[in-house]
C-alpha cells in the first residue's frame, strides 16, 4: 500500500484560510467609522425628553466629526534626545544594541516608533558586516511622529575590527496562523569565526532560557518556543519587546541572541482617531474542527482592552459562498450576549451545520455595543469551515524515501492519522527527524535571519 499524506495541499489549504482570516479580521477597519467625540450627556439631565438609541447617537456623533475643522498646524518633528551604544568597538557581525531616546513637542509620544538601518524599532541588536576593504557605513536612524513625521541622525560611529565572533546566535520570529499576536521564536546557532576551523570544538546546545520582554520568561530543551503578546497593553501606536535568549551548551558554554519585535497596537489606533473601543476574538483551537456529523464548530474568547464592561447592542452575520461572489445580507443573530466584562471576557461558541449548508465557506460575526460612557464598541471574527482531509484521490502520493520516513515517523509521534509539514518542521526542530538525513533541524524563513 502506497502511503500518502496531503501535506501539500493541505498546507495550501490552510495558507488559503489564514489569507483570508487575515483579510477578513481587516474587514473591521472597512467598517469603522470616523472618530466619535465624547457623548453630548445634555438629554440625560432631570426633566430632559428621552435620549435617542446608540445607532442614532452614534450617526450624530459621526456628522459632528466630519464637520469639525481640520488642525491648522501640521504635527512636528520628534525631537531625539540621544543615540546610546553599547559597546564602542565589536568585531564583523557582532550584535551592537543601538538604543534611540525621543520625544514629541505636542505631547503625541504614544505616536513615536523608529527604524534603525532596516530595522524596525527604538532598540535594535545591530549587526555590521563591513566590505572586503574593510569599510563601512553607519546606518540612518529615522525616528517618526504623528501623521508619520521624521526627524533623522546618523547612529554615532563605532569600531568593527577585523575579527569575528566565534559564534553568534540569531533569533527569528513567527506569526502563528489564525492569531492575533502569538509568535513562535526560533533561536539557531550559527560557526562564524569557527566553521573553517578544523579544531574547533563543537557547540552542542543543551537548553535555552527565554525573557520575552512582558514580565515573562520560560526555559525550553528545544530551539524554539511559542508565546502570546495578545494582552499586551496598547497604549501606543505600536508596543516593542526585546527578545532574549540564552543558549547553554553541553559544557556549560553560553552564548545570547536578541531580537525587537514590533507590534502595531490597532486597538490603539481605533480609540484614538475615530473613538471606538476594538472588541477582541481569541479562537480555541487556533483552527475550526468538523464534527463527525458535520457540523463545524469553533469558541471565540471575546474581551477588550477596557476597564469597564461593554453592553451589546447587536450581533449580525453574514455567510460568504464557495460558488458564488456575493454574499448573504447581513442578518441579525443571537449569541446569548448582554455584555462584555473586563479582563478576560466571556466566552462564545458558534456552528453551522456543513451537511445542510454544504456552500458555505465562512460566516463572519459583526459585534456593534456601547461603553460606559456612551462611546462605540465594535469588533469582528469568522467562523471558517476547514478543508477536507485528504484523500487517496485528492493528494499526491509520496516516493521520496527520507520524507516518506519523516511522514512515517511524524504519524507516530503524535499520534495522528493525516500530518502537515507544520508539523515535520516542528518535530524536526525538536531534533526527532536528524537521524534520517543526518541534517541539523531546519527551521522555515523568518525575520531576521542574517
Amino acid at each position: 500500500m502506497t502511503t500518502r499524506i496531503g501535506a501539500h495541499r493541505s498546507r495550501a489549504r490552510w495558507a488559503l484560510v489564514a489569507v483570508l482570516a487575515a483579510a477578513l479580521g481587516l474587514l473591521i477597519w472597512s467598517l469603522r467609522a470616523p472618530r466619535v467625540p465624547e457623548p453630548v450627556q445634555a438629554a440625560r439631565k432631570a426633566g430632559a425628553p428621552e435620549a435617542p438609541p446608540p445607532s442614532a447617537r452614534r450617526a450624530a456623533s459621526v456628522t459632528a466629526a466630519r464637520t469639525r475643522a481640520p488642525a491648522e498646524d501640521p504635527d512636528p518633528a520628534p525631537v531625539i534626545d540621544g543615540v546610546e551604544v553599547e559597546k564602542p568597538e565589536v568585531c564583523a557581525g557582532e550584535e551592537n544594541l543601538i538604543t534611540v531616546r525621543s520625544h514629541t513637542t505636542n505631547g503625541t509620544d504614544e505616536y513615536l516608533h523608529a527604524v534603525i538601518g532596516r530595522h524596525t524599532g527604538s532598540r535594535v541588536p545591530l549587526r555590521i558586516w563591513p566590505d572586503q576593504d574593510g569599510s563601512y557605513e553607519m546606518p540612518t536612524i529615522s525616528v517618526f511622529g504623528r501623521n508619520n513625521v521624521v526627524r533623522q541622525v546618523e547612529v554615532p560611529r563605532y569600531k568593527v575590527n577585523d575579527c569575528k565572533p566565534e559564534r553568534i546566535v540569531a533569533v527569528t520570529q513567527r506569526l502563528l496562523p489564525n492569531t492575533a499576536a502569538e509568535y513562535e521564536l526560533t533561536a539557531r546557532v550559527l560557526d562564524v569565526g569557527v566553521k573553517d576551523d578544523p579544531h574547533a570544538r563543537p557547540f552542542k546546545p543543551a537548553s535555552y532560557a527565554w525573557v520575552f520582554d512582558d514580565g515573562e520568561s520560560e526555559s525550553t530543551r528545544a530551539p524554539f518556543v511559542t508565546h502570546s503578546y495578545e494582552r499586551r497593553p496598547q497604549t501606543t501606536l505600536v508596543s516593542e519587546f526585546l527578545i532574549r535568549v540564552e543558549v547553554r551548551g553541553e559544557a556549560g558554554e553560553k552564548l545570547t541572541g536578541r531580537a525587537l519585535l514590533q507590534i502595531p497596537n490597532m486597538a490603539f489606533q481605533n480609540l484614538t482617531e475615530r473613538g471606538i473601543v476594538t472588541l477582541m476574538a481569541t479562537p480555541t483551537p487556533r483552527f475550526p474542527r468538523q464534527d463527525g456529523d458535520g457540523v463545524v464548530r469553533q469558541a471565540f474568547r471575546l474581551w477588550h482592552h477596557g476597564d469597564a464592561p461593554v453592553r451589546i447592542d447587536s450581533v449580525s452575520a453574514v455567510r460568504h459562498y464557495l460558488s458564488a461572489r456575493d454574499s448573504s445580507p447581513r442578518e441579525e443573530v443571537s449569541l446569548g450576549l448582554v455584555e462584555i466584562p473586563p479582563g478576560q471576557g466571556v466566552d462564545v461558541e458558534v456552528s453551522f451545520d456543513a451537511v445542510s449548508e454544504p456552500d458555505v465557506f465562512t460566516i463572519t460575526y459583526f459585534l456593534e455595543g456601547e461603553t460606559a460612557e456612551g462611546g462605540a464598541a465594535r469588533g469582528t471574527f469568522s467562523l471558517m469551515k476547514p478543508p477536507p482531509m485528504p484523500t487517496r484521490e485528492s493528494s499526491i502520493p509520496v516516493t521520496e524515501p527520507v520524507l516518506l520516513a519523516k511522514i512515517k515517523r511524524a504519524r507516530e509521534l503524535l499520534a495522528q492519522e493525516f500530518v502537515t509539514d507544520e508539523d515535520i518542521w516542528r518535530l524536526e526542530r525538536e531534533g526527532k527527524m536528524a537521524d534520517l538525513d543526518g541534517s541539523p533541524p531546519r527551521a522555515p524563513e523568518g525575520d531576521g535571519s542574517p
